[in-house]
């Protein structure tokens, strides 16, 4: 494998995107990222559920994966007992299935760890799967730079 993809959740689209959020440096870098070895990407579903509410450029640099259908497994997932995930949210898990090169997802939802990280990405991949928010991703890959 040439390189890693990390996908980016709505809320990154969002807060990069926002005026005066706490998140939007981290996001917008995020976002910006580009590395010969390590990828950002979204899937198709993501932006258009952004897109319902604002309009938002997605860089060239970000890798958009279609997902045109949830399997069976991915529908049946649970955030918690009685709360189903979004469409959305499943197609990025879906994604991760579907394609090797991807090895985590960004995301500042606090329920996404009930849904990505019950072993089931794991049980279909050879490498551990990193969830974790703009921040903690720039860190694990020690960004710097400035971008506002």
């Amino acid at each position: 494998m040439e390189y890693v993809v990390y996908l980016i959740d709505a809320n990154i689209l969002i807060y990069a995107t926002s005026r005066d959020d706490l998140h939007r440096r981290y996001c917008r870098m995020v976002m910006r990222f580009d590395s010969p070895y390590i990828k950002i990407g979204t899937t198709d579903v993501i932006i258009r559920e952004v897109n319902r509410n604002k309009r938002i450029r997605i860089p060239g640099t970000i890798r958009i994966y279609h997902v045109d259908r949830l399997s069976d497994e991915i529908k049946s997932l649970k955030t918690n007992y009685l709360k189903q995930p979004s469409e959305a949210d499943l197609s990025l898990v879906q994604a991760a299935l579907n394609h090797a090169e991807i090895q985590g997802i960004i995301t500042y939802d606090k329920d996404f760890g009930r849904i990505a990280t019950r072993g089931l990405i794991q049980r279909k991949s050879s490498t551990k799967f990193w969830l974790g928010n703009a921040k903690q991703f720039l860190e694990k890959y020690e960004v710097k730079q400035k971008i506002t």
